[in-house]
């Protein structure tokens, strides 16, 4: 009788199921026919409808760690450009210590030098990152990063690099490690002969104008510059402006030193300012540094950092060479000797100094610089290299003992909250 009850039970238990399942039927078509809202809650409640639920949930989750992925990208190549200023730091001082050494050698020739044994760096580099393909082992410098069609990948790797190598030759410049405010220590021919017809404070300030130049070379090429990025430039140039014109009187001796004559105590904007060729020649040193940084961030992603940095080095490297000829020629022509453009090359201090600018600061920091500015635009870019001035104080204080003013203390204020405000 139990069991019969049971049975009845489940046979009512059945016909409802069935019933229900009738209705929900019935109204899941009427609903169909007239556009019913009820639509939506019925195909949310059946099994295809959870199951395309379930997708969406995958498809959010996935943008969701996508996003995350994209600005720890991001935040990696901050950290990485942070160190290439650091970098960059180090090598003011450590060439301001060789120009400073006993019988120091000439800027060409400190140039050609440095250029060749960053030329030699690459070599175990190359061999290492070879070594490890053979093996099936990643290594840290990609190949071809895009696959793409633009004109940029049409041409032959080495014409990109001897563009990067044309715009730094322009842009580099040993002779300002002869003046301690231009930290970027980024000028060769333009600011190097700018420096003769300009006073120092001057000249500095005019290089740093790199850090406006860049956004403005972004924004005519059609990128998007953000509000944030233009006032981080502004502040930015606000504290170059007070650190290159902070220790004008610390440089005149090492500026004099490779000029030939001092540069004197004159201030950046004198009374009668006139705009004159030295002037001209530094804006388009720091022109030539904004396009070779522009062009980096536009390059970075098309070719191996490791190839590219190499072949531009090498091409570097010939470029120093032919300052250096022309350097010599002039010097055997009045009478000199080759070896007046460097008395004191036994110095062993020297060459260490000189081995390291050329690996650390040099050919590394080339390296990184492109890994880094795959991530973050030109303009930002530019800030946080600015940072340099901050780390070749920290450095000279350390190294050197040198107390900086408190405009440079300030000044430096000034570019930690312009990198703050340009990576907002």
């Amino acid at each position: 009788m139990a069991f019969h009850s049971s049975q009845q039970q489940g046979g009512h238990s059945s016909t409802f199921r069935h019933k229900k399942k009738q209705q929900l039927t019935s109204v899941y078509a009427a609903d169909k026919k007239g556009g019913n809202s009820q639509d939506k809650t019925i195909e949310i409640n059946s099994p295809s409808s959870q199951q395309e639920g379930g997708t969406n949930i995958i498809v959010s989750k996935l943008s969701s760690i996508t996003e995350t992925i994209t600005s720890s990208k991001t935040a990696k190549g901050r950290a990485i450009l942070l160190l290439v200023s650091f970098l960059y730091g180090t090598l003011n001082v450590s060439l301001r210590a060789i120009y400073a050494s006993d019988g120091a050698p000439a800027a060409s020739v400190l140039s050609l030098v440095r250029q060749c044994l960053s030329v030699l760096t690459f070599i175990p580099i190359i061999l290492s990152v070879n070594s490890n393909k053979k093996g099936g082992e990643e290594t840290s410098f990609s190949s071809y990063l895009e696959d793409s069609d633009d004109e940029e990948m049409k041409r032959p790797m080495w014409m990109a690099a001897f563009e990067l190598a044309f715009w730094n030759f322009g842009a580099y410049n040993n002779s300002n490690y002869a003046v301690d405010a231009i930290a970027s220590s980024r000028a060769q021919g333009l600011i190097n002969a700018g420096l003769l017809f300009s006073p120092a404070a001057r000249a500095s300030f005019l290089t740093q104008t790199s850090v406006v130049l860049t956004p403005l070379i972004s924004a005519v090429a059609g990128e998007s510059i953000n509000s944030s990025v233009w006032g981080g430039c502004a502040l930015a140039l606000v504290g170059l402006f007070l650190i290159s014109t902070s220790s004008v009187d610390s440089s005149a001796v090492i500026d004099a030193s490779i000029s030939g004559e001092s540069s004197g105590t004159s201030n950046v904007l004198p009374e009668s300012f006139s705009f004159n060729q030295g002037d001209a020649m530094i804006l388009l040193g720091a022109l030539s540094w904004s396009f070779y940084i522009f062009r980096t961030s536009q390059i970075a992603k098309k070719y191996s950092e490791l190839d590219l940095q190499f072949t531009k080095t090498a091409l570097l490297a010939g470029m120093y060479g032919a300052w250096f000829l022309s350097t010599a020629a002039a010097t055997l022509q009045s009478g000199g000797t080759l070896l007046s453009l460097w008395s004191g090359w036994q110095s062993l201090p020297v060459w260490i100094l000189l081995v390291y600018s050329a690996a650390g600061p040099g050919a590394i920091a080339d390296l990184l610089q492109q890994q880094g500015q795959k991530e973050v635009s030109a303009s930002e870019s530019n800030i946080i290299l600015c940072l340099e001035s901050i780390f070749a104080a920290f450095v000279a204080f350390l190294l050197l003992g040198e107390v900086s003013s408190l405009k440079e203390v300030i000044g430096g204020l000034f570019i930690v909250v312009a990198a703050i405000l340009a990576s907002k």
